[in-house]
């Protein structure tokens, strides 16, 4: 129920911030998200702080920074519905990348899963052929996909360090970049306005820090890879939400590729499940 709570709340965050984004520039709604968010962990946090642990703290903040600089200029371009679609990607990256630069085995249904995603993304991107600012946005969402992957990748190499540590110099990582990178995209800032108020609340508590514990709450009784196909289930509460909150309609490219896409990640999910299974049935 925990992880329900914060996929739906993730799922949320995506028309929440494409609102948003007509009255503040994705670096700077960035950069404040990522502040506040900071400051709620920062009591949180014991010393002594560790300079190795900081290191590879905003080695990490910065592919999450990565992964959030991309996702949300994307969102700036793109629907909210197919940024989540994009997004949730990363899942079925992760053992690809793993493959490419740490030679570590991919399972036939890794490979499955890859050309599934690719056919629902190719479906996806074909149904906006007219409209070369969504097919930007979607390259963009693409490569903060990668992102994911590869801050997901470096923090389970590193899953040694204290987690509220290693989360809070994440955010403090990503607050940095964001602010330094500003200049990139146009300035606009309108903080007076209710809805990028709650927005900015919203994301920085609520499906930041908030959802982070309830997450870590919740895998203490359930095993990762139960918690990963529920979590599967965040682009289908983005698409859902896009339609609620926004009214803009999906289309039939987007359900066909979607629907591909979330398959593809629920598969990846399922066959890390059957694998570790398996594995843990042969130990004597």
């Amino acid at each position: 129920m925990l992880i329900i709570v914060s996929t739906l709340s993730w799922g949320v965050t995506f028309p929440l911030i494409k609102i948003s984004l007509e009255y503040m520039s994705p670096v700077i709604f960035l950069s404040v998200r990522f502040g506040i968010s900071s400051l709620l962990m920062l009591p949180f946090i014991k010393r002594p702080w560790n300079l190795s642990g900081i290191r590879e703290g905003f080695i990490a903040g910065f592919f999450l920074f990565t992964g959030y600089y991309f996702q949300t200029v994307g969102l700036y371009y793109t629907t909210p519905a197919i940024s989540g679609l994009i997004t949730g990607l990363y899942v079925v990256l992760v053992p690809v990348i793993s493959f490419a630069f740490l030679r570590l085995k991919v399972s036939s249904m890794d490979w499955i899963s890859v050309m599934i995603a690719l056919t629902g993304l190719i479906i996806i991107s074909g149904g906006q052929l007219s409209n070369s600012s969504v097919q930007f946005g979607d390259i963009l969402t693409l490569i903060c996909a990668v992102g994911y992957a590869l801050q997901m990748i470096y923090v389970a190499r590193h899953s040694h360090i204290d987690t509220v540590k290693f989360t809070f110099f994440q955010m403090l990582a990503v607050f940095a970049f964001s602010t330094l990178l500003i200049p990139s995209f146009k300035i606009y800032s309108d903080l007076t306005l209710p809805i990028v108020i709650f927005s900015v609340l919203f994301t920085a508590a609520f499906a930041g820090v908030l959802a982070y514990f309830l997450v870590n709450k919740a895998l203490v009784y359930v095993r990762p890879e139960k918690a990963g196909i529920i979590m599967v289930s965040e682009p289908v509460f983005a698409a859902i939400f896009s339609v609620i909150i926004t009214g803009i309609p999906l289309s039939i490219y987007t359900i066909i590729g979607g629907s591909l896409m979330v398959a593809a990640m629920f598969l990846t999910v399922y066959d890390q499940h059957r694998i570790r299974k398996t594995n843990n049935a042969m130990i004597p």
